[in-house]
């Protein structure tokens, strides 16, 4: 997504009577957002936005955070009405407290443990500061019957995104990983989820009735680690260009967000809530065994030929994970794993490149 397509959907939104809100971080209750009749803009990434990071955050702050706070600063999100500012990891939790518009961010403290049973009240609890902030500044009332016909919805999507996705898992993938991505990144501009839904289902079956452009030679990656949108084009098509083909990406636009359910049944939705967005496999979690078991379902079920963990520079949460990550490979999955470390610039093209070429000569 550019500015300019931003700028757009914050105003198409508005004129359809309704007020907007963003966020960059998928921990983030969209159930709630969608029950209050506000847009909620998830961007991982933003394109063409002027730099503010500079003059605002120390040169050694990942990519994401610098994008972030960029877009926060730039004059695309003028006229959107709530930054929902996620506490996800320390460089945007602290880098949110230097947004101009402090009146427009809204703190989403994101509880960062996963075997700890005060974890699903404190995401409970979040949620209903969330839901009485919302009613507070703009008036609203937000009713658990909405949240949970909401939820529903959300579940939708999400199945959405897995039946799209799973048409890799056959013994031909049926696209080019790059294709599903671009994809999704495209329907994440429809800010209507029953368009998103809608357009997912129609992607998939355009790629089925089609013959597959993949050859049966081609080793299947399963790319995994940190958000990709600002860097999926190199990394995939240095996959795709030799040898190799995306059959899945363990990542938060993707499979991380669309695993999740929410309980429609659960007659706290609250409860439901924090069960749903308490299990993300992401690496900020401590101790993070949501993501080793999550990827180890999914190489079996797309029959993964090997690994690759994207990490951006200085994201310390998956670079120190590394480690981990390439054990659980080599001595669990008994699969080829390798990491690259990466930024939103194209100068590292051709290293990333050689390095994810001499890696798929060697599964």
């Amino acid at each position: 997504m550019n500015r300019e397509e931003l700028r757009q959907i914050i105003d198409d939104c508005h004129r359809a009577g309704r007020k907007t809100a963003v966020s960059f971080c998928s921990h983030v209750p969209a159930e709630i957002l969608e029950a209050a009749g506000i847009c909620l803009l998830r961007i991982p990434y933003m394109q063409g936005v002027k730099d503010a990071a500079s003059g605002l955050l120390p040169s050694n702050v990942c990519p994401a955070a610098k994008n972030c706070c960029d877009t926060c600063e730039d004059e695309c999100l003028k006229d959107a009405d709530l930054i929902i500012a996620e506490t996800s990891c320390d460089g945007k939790r602290k880098m949110y407290e230097l947004i101009s518009r402090q009146d427009r961010v809204y703190f989403y403290q994101v509880a960062q443990g996963a075997d700890r049973e005060y974890v699903k009240p404190l995401i409970s609890s979040e949620c209903r500061y969330l839901v009485k902030e919302l009613e507070r500044r703009f008036g609203l009332t937000i009713t658990e019957d909405a949240i949970r016909r909401a939820g529903a919805l959300l579940n939708q999507e999400r199945e959405s995104i897995m039946r799209l996705m799973a048409i890799q898992s056959q013994a031909l993938p049926a696209a080019w990983g790059l294709e599903i991505f671009q994809a999704l990144e495209a329907h994440r501009a429809l800010y209507d989820i029953r368009e998103r839904i809608a357009a997912n289902e129609e992607t998939r079956k355009e790629l089925l009735a089609r013959e597959s452009p993949v050859p049966k030679s081609a080793k299947r990656i399963l790319v995994t680690g940190c958000s990709l949108s600002g860097v999926y084009t190199k990394i995939i098509s240095a996959v795709e260009q030799n040898g190799g083909v995306a059959v899945c990406f363990e990542t938060c636009e993707v499979m991380k967000s669309a695993v999740r359910r929410f309980d429609t049944e659960n007659d706290d939705v609250y409860a439901a809530l924090a069960d749903c967005y308490q299990n993300t496999a992401c690496a900020i979690m401590a101790p993070n065994t949501l993501r080793f078991e999550l990827i180890n379902r999914l190489v079996r079920e797309y029959r993964a030929d090997g690994i690759l963990d994207v990490m951006l520079q200085t994201c310390h949460p998956y670079t120190v994970e590394r480690d981990k990550m390439n054990r659980f490979c080599k001595e669990t999955l008994h699969i080829p794993y390798i990491a690259v470390s990466t930024d939103t610039s194209e100068s590292d093209t051709g290293q990333l490149a050689t390095r994810i070429t001499a890696f798929m000569e060697m599964v």
